[in-house]
């Protein structure tokens, strides 16, 4: 039975994320020993055969699979490089469900492409779970809860679910649960009045949350699982990474309540979402160099 890890990355105007991609590859297959696969279309591969070498590349993946799927898709959002620093960019994610049907794998984990491994944490989801498996809840780096409006969908929500790790099988639940998310993506309108959620943004983060309450029979249940659970540890957009050694990361986590306000962190041995993108692009070759 295969395993393995699956990452969808197409390129922006501002954000280069087959470069990133290759970070999250090298760091899971360094912690992880599984195979890793490249999601991305025709634009976004020949861009990176272009920038990186042939070498790094068949290092990083070992499988690639284009998917053209977003190409008419448009999802403009909001990223933060440090509290000063904005910029908007289209977010390419419509089509995450769709996994279902792409990965090569017997058994799954589909991660973000700025999720950070550094520990063999999630290899216990290969023998641990039949079905599916997400983080239910996060932490920031000062080990603060996650604001009101990245823990329920809205004040009065449901609790919002984190597609950023998933972890599955080929069960029928699994399956399931990804024909459940395509229909509340198909639908996103209509599930942002039904659930009152706000903006315009499309999230995977809503479209699982919903996936999960309506399987769980729109009440408490565990029909989906949680990684052991733990938290998902979220370098927030607004944080920064100031340097990166072998074992720890330096870093500035921004107060959320007071913005003008940075904490010095010392990050080691956890494995962490860095959503600030352009910062952990900055430390690229550091990071590269460090797990390969």
């Amino acid at each position: 039975m295969t395993e393995g890890i699956c990452l969808f990355a197409y390129n922006n105007n501002q954000i280069d994320y087959t470069r990133i991609a290759m970070l999250a590859s090298v760091c899971a297959k360094k912690h992880l020993n599984k195979p890793v696969a490249l999601i991305t279309n025709e634009s976004s591969w020949a861009w990176l055969r272009s920038t990186q070498s042939f070498n790094d590349i068949k290092l990083a993946f070992d499988d690639v699979i284009i998917s053209d799927d977003e190409l008419d898709t448009s999802n403009v959002r909001l990223h933060y490089n440090s509290p000063w620093n904005e910029f908007s960019a289209p977010f390419y994610n419509t089509n995450k469900h769709k996994i279902f049907e792409y990965t090569p794998y017997d058994k799954t984990i589909l991660m973000d492409i700025d999720y950070i491994c550094k520990t063999d944490f999630l290899n216990h989801a290969f023998s641990s779970y039949e079905g599916v498996a997400m983080y239910d809840r996060a932490k920031g780096l000062q080990n603060n809860n996650s604001s009101l409006n990245e823990t329920f969908l809205y004040d009065a929500g449901i609790p919002m679910w984190w597609s950023t790790i998933i972890y599955f099988d080929q069960s029928q639940i699994s399956k399931t649960f990804f024909d459940l998310w395509s229909h509340i993506a198909e639908n996103y309108s209509y599930y942002r009045l039904l659930y009152n959620f706000p903006g315009k943004l499309f999230r995977t983060d809503y479209c699982v949350s919903i996936a999960v309450h309506i399987l769980n029979g729109m009440q408490p249940g565990d029909v989906i699982n949680t990684f052991a659970d733990q938290p998902l540890l979220n370098m927030y957009q607004k944080d920064v990474i100031l340097e990166v050694n072998k074992d720890n990361w330096l870093m500035l986590a921004n107060d959320i309540e007071q913005n003008w306000k940075n904490i010095a962190v010392n990050h080691k041995n956890l494995d962490l979402h860095c959503m600030n993108k352009r910062s952990l692009d900055d430390h690229w070759k550091t990071i590269w160099e460090y797990n390969t």
